[in-house]
């Protein structure tokens, strides 16, 4: 979804201060995630199986500042950072099997800072290059959990707890035209996100024996720890920005993958 590093392209080709403000609502995922790490202190004494599917789905809402630390005719400068709350839905399905799940996470704080450089024609007018980088951190617990199994075996939701942590570093470069109250730009974005999960096991051992006994009790002992990454880092970007006076602009930008990446930004420059 979107590389929010578009996200200030408005306010970027205008010339309105030092100071740009913005909020911002933004849709992203993604399908299929690799899963480079995969623990689970059971794996000794049960079967694992493949075949696998996990998807990210996440909402943004945060405000952000960038400060003009240079601003010359030609080239523009700018540093500041995000901070807002961020909401993911984790799911993970097994065809083969037959088995699902699914947890949504408890609203997060998400953060972090931002870069942008900007050299054009002329402020507000004609060709411009943009370059942009921001990096995104949240952590939250599970708020809801699903399970699905054609047996309905399996460990219960209320027996176990999640945590998420992630992170995302997103970088772009576009090319734009600036025709004064409407601005176009075209790129790549290179987005590295990261998803740690890990699951605390609290399943009472009544009646189990041998290997689902020690399957339960490592468990119970040590939290299970998995990390997912995107398949693709690399999207194109565009973004449209309509600016209305000289110092507001609305912004719509969108990196088009599978699972589309949107944002909708309001700016103010002051």
């Amino acid at each position: 979804m979107a590389c929010l590093l578009a996200l200030w392209s408005g306010a970027a080709v205008a010339d309105g201060g030092s100071w740009e403000l913005s909020a911002t609502a933004r849709s992203l995922g993604y399908r299929d995630m690799r899963e480079p790490v995969s623990f689970t202190p059971s794996a000794a004494y049960v079967p694992q199986h493949g075949g696998w599917t996990r998807s990210w789905t996440e909402q943004r809402a945060f405000i952000g500042a960038l400060y003009r630390v240079i601003d010359q005719r030609h080239v523009v400068v700018s540093a500041g950072g995000n901070i807002g709350t961020a909401v993911g839905v984790f799911e993970a399905k097994n065809v083969g099997q037959g088995f699902a799940e699914l947890w949504q996470t408890k609203p997060a704080l998400v953060w972090g800072p931002c870069a942008r450089v900007v050299v054009r024609r002329e402020p507000g007018q004609g060709v411009f290059a943009r370059l942009e980088y921001a990096y995104f951190s949240a952590a939250a617990g599970e708020a809801r959990e699903e399970v699905s199994s054609p047996s309905g075996t399996g460990t219960p939701p209320s027996a176990r707890d999640a945590f998420f942590a992630w992170t995302s570093h997103e970088a772009s470069a576009a090319l734009g035209y600036d025709w004064g109250r409407f601005s176009a730009s075209a790129g790549l974005s290179l987005i590295a996100f990261r998803l740690d999960k890990r699951l605390t096991h609290h399943v009472d051992p009544t009646g189990s024996s041998g290997n689902a006994l020690a399957a339960i009790l490592a468990l119970n002992a040590f939290p299970s720890h998995y990390v997912y990454e995107p398949r693709s880092l690399v999207a194109p970007i565009l973004s449209l920005t309509f600016r209305p006076t000289e110092r507001l602009s609305l912004e719509g930008s969108i990196r088009p993958t599978d699972q589309p990446d949107v944002s909708l930004r309001l700016g103010l420059a002051f």
